[in-house]
């Protein structure tokens, strides 16, 4: 017990290196679809029609993807918010070069209807049930989004939702526009 104060020092240096350690990783991996990278593709089911929608499909539109599930309780506030942003960037000079994909990762169709009938949203919802999409995303929370531009390249990636998220997409959407 005399010689246990010696052992504090290094318990402490231990556990500091520990933290570094944790949160360097997490700063390396909060998204590894980074901003300018492609976007990977994917093929999806529509959920209420069972039609196959690709990325590809989108291809010279800008495109807000967005990944949720029905447990999540920022993607039932991020939701509604993505169609009154989609709504309002369609009435305006935009028109339809841009579209929402809100990509369901439930582990059934059945508890996305569930949260899906609470809401009219007039973007296409697509259903993931095999977690190829979030691997090749690299998910790590829900809700994340990304921003596609025109030539399917990320330029934005967010993990979770609050409302000056969407100030802030409003604003990289309509710069994307005046690129071109």
């Amino acid at each position: 017990m005399t010689h246990s104060y010696k052992l504090l020092p290094l318990a402490f240096l231990y556990f500091t290196l520990l933290l570094l350690g944790l949160f360097s990783f997490t700063a390396q991996v909060s998204a590894a679809s980074e901003v300018n990278d492609t976007a990977p593709d994917f093929t999806l089911t529509d959920i209420y029609s069972g039609k196959k929608i690709s990325l590809n499909d989108y291809r010279g539109k800008v495109v807000l993807i967005d990944f949720w599930a029905s447990w999540c309780g920022p993607c039932r506030a991020s939701l509604p918010n993505y169609n009154k942003l989609r709504n309002k960037l369609r009435a305006s000079d935009i028109g339809d070069n841009f579209e929402v994909l809100a990509i369901n990762v439930d582990g059934s169709t059945e508890d996305a209807m569930r949260l899906l009938k609470q809401y009219e949203f007039d973007f296409t919802v697509l259903e993931e049930r095999s977690g190829k999409s979030q691997r090749d995303y690299d998910l790590l929370a829900m809700p994340t989004s990304f921003l596609i531009d025109q030539q399917g390249i990320i330029r934005m990636a967010h993990q979770g939702f609050n409302m000056k998220y969407i100030d802030q997409l409003e604003e990289e959407i309509k710069a994307l526009f005046k690129g071109n």
